[in-house]
């Protein structure tokens, strides 16, 4: 009979408190800052895929030139940034 007695009872710390449940009434994070990082994240993979579109202009541009006009600009005339690779 005791025992049903402790079973029913809520499980207690060593001063008596209840013990803490995680979870309980809150979520584990910050709603206003998942969305900032979300947003952030989202504005560096959107600024990513603008570069990557600009420097494959700026390398088709320099791949039409007529090859008279890319000797006389030489390296000066070249794009700065790495030739984007061809993946899609």
């Amino acid at each position: 009979m005791s025992g049903s007695e402790t079973e029913e009872q809520p499980t207690r710390g060593p001063r008596g408190g209840k013990k803490h449940q995680p979870g309980r009434g809150h979520d584990r994070k910050s709603v206003p800052a998942r969305k900032k990082r979300f947003a952030e994240k989202a504005a560096r993979n959107r600024k990513v895929r603008e570069e990557d579109a600009k420097n494959k202009k700026q390398w088709r541009e320099w791949d039409e030139l007529p090859d008279e006009v890319k000797k006389l600009l030489g390296p000066t005339g070249e794009p700065r940034v790495r030739r984007p690779c061809d993946e899609s």
